[in-house]
């Protein structure tokens, strides 16, 4: 715990202060036992019997996994979403808590979002409200589209029934300090895109490169020219991100190969800077392919699609949150990851926000095997999620 955060200037609402024991114990034994994409039997069921004890409307295998209970009323509705599932990386951290699954590890601080919600519904379940909210439990969000599965099952529509109105969603990070929180006006998270490049060539001896087509040589050339991309074709204005991640060819030291495979993720926000970058892409290939005699094929893969905050629904959260860290500072350039929250901005209005946990003790990056945030930021989350909803629903 980071002596250094002055928890006096916070205004935690006194009934989630209360379950912060109970909020700890919670996250713990989720964080022990981190499971992926859809297969998430003990981190339903911890969800499952806490929500049942609320007396809540509840939705189970909702999008093959997901979860949504209910609090209904006339008015206007809302939705309020956690994700559920963790990743496949082998925890570094030494503590009581630490996974006892070797190999997934919950580095992205689903286990806090889970936890923050739960005790915001519980809360929640005992007051009076003006409208409806759904509190929606989300799994296969870490490259499974777990969002889309839950909005395509028939079901139980869970943005109808009733129809809800706007949309919220929290992320941890140790990148922002605690009491602090990005909520941008309009882009929350950047588009998540792939590309898989093989180039054919003909291989031989390595002592005869002319009788060859040398894929490695191309390769090289490919991975230099697709890095002048962004600095010289995407206006300096526009965020955006090219990264070659994979560069395979060859197996031995004494003949040139017959091909060479290279990955790599595209990251920005604007459709257009995304549909530019691609375009120079293609354009690229083809001129290695016409310049080096060789055969390349390219195949991209639109995995996620930004998230596009309502700038109304994100200046409201930014109003709440300054009910709960009056001195806390409202990013609104957001960082270049993707999530799946995008399904649901799509559908409807709403705002997702990353909420500040780091510390000086504590400040591993998320996906990071050293992950960890100092639990008192979830008293934070869970009094910004009761705020807002009584912002938005007051009687």
């Amino acid at each position: 715990m980071d002596k250094n955060v002055d928890f006096s200037s916070l205004s935690i609402r006194e009934e989630v202060f209360e379950l912060y024991e109970e909020m700890v114990q919670l996250r713990r034994d989720m964080h022990r036992v981190p499971e992926l994409m859809f297969d998430l039997p003990f981190t339903r069921e911890i969800i499952l019997k806490y929500l049942k004890n609320l007396g809540l409307k509840i939705y189970e295998q909702v999008g093959k996994a997901g979860i949504v209970a209910v609090i209904e009323n006339p008015g206007p509705c809302i939705l309020l979403r956690a994700d559920m599932d963790a990743l496949n990386i082998t925890e570094r951290n030494e503590k009581e808590y630490q996974s006892i699954h070797t190999g997934n590890m919950h580095a992205c601080g689903h286990d806090g979002h889970v936890t923050m919600l739960l005790i915001a519904a519980k809360v929640l379940s005992k007051m009076k409200l003006s409208g409806s909210v759904k509190f929606l439990f989300q799994p296969a969000e870490e490259g499974g589209h777990g969002a889309r599965e839950m909005i395509l099952d028939s079901g139980y529509p869970v943005l109808e029934n009733p129809s809800v109105d706007s949309v919220y969603g929290i992320h941890l990070t140790n990148a922002v300090k605690m009491g602090n929180i990005v909520a941008a006006p309009q882009w929350a998270s950047c588009s998540s895109d792939y590309f898989f490049i093989e180039i054919i060539g003909k291989g031989g001896h390595a002592s005869a490169p002319f009788l060859t087509i040398d894929p490695i040589s191309a390769g090289c050339q490919l991975v230099v020219t697709l890095q002048t991309i962004v600095s010289r074709n995407v206006d300096p204005k526009h965020q955006a991100v090219l990264s070659v991640t994979m560069f395979h060819s060859g197996e031995v030291f004494n003949a040139i190969p017959d091909d060479c495979k290279i990955r790599g993720t595209i990251r920005t926000f604007e459709p257009e800077v995304r549909a530019l970058i691609e375009k120079r892409i293609h354009e690229i290939c083809a001129g290695i392919e016409s310049g080096f005699s060789c055969k390349v094929q390219l195949r991209f893969e639109h995995f996620y699609d930004p998230i596009e905050n309502n700038e109304a629904c994100a200046n409201q959260c930014a109003a709440t949150f300054k009910k709960i860290s009056p001195q806390g500072t409202r990013g609104i350039v957001a960082p270049l990851i993707g999530e799946d929250f995008f399904y649901f901005t799509n559908a409807r209005p709403g705002c997702f926000m990353m909420l500040g946990c780091g510390t000086d003790e504590l400040d591993a990056p998320l996906h990071s095997p050293s992950f960890d945030f100092d639990e008192r930021a979830m008293l934070i989350g869970a009094s910004y999620w009761v705020q807002l909803t009584l912002d938005l629903l007051s009687p």
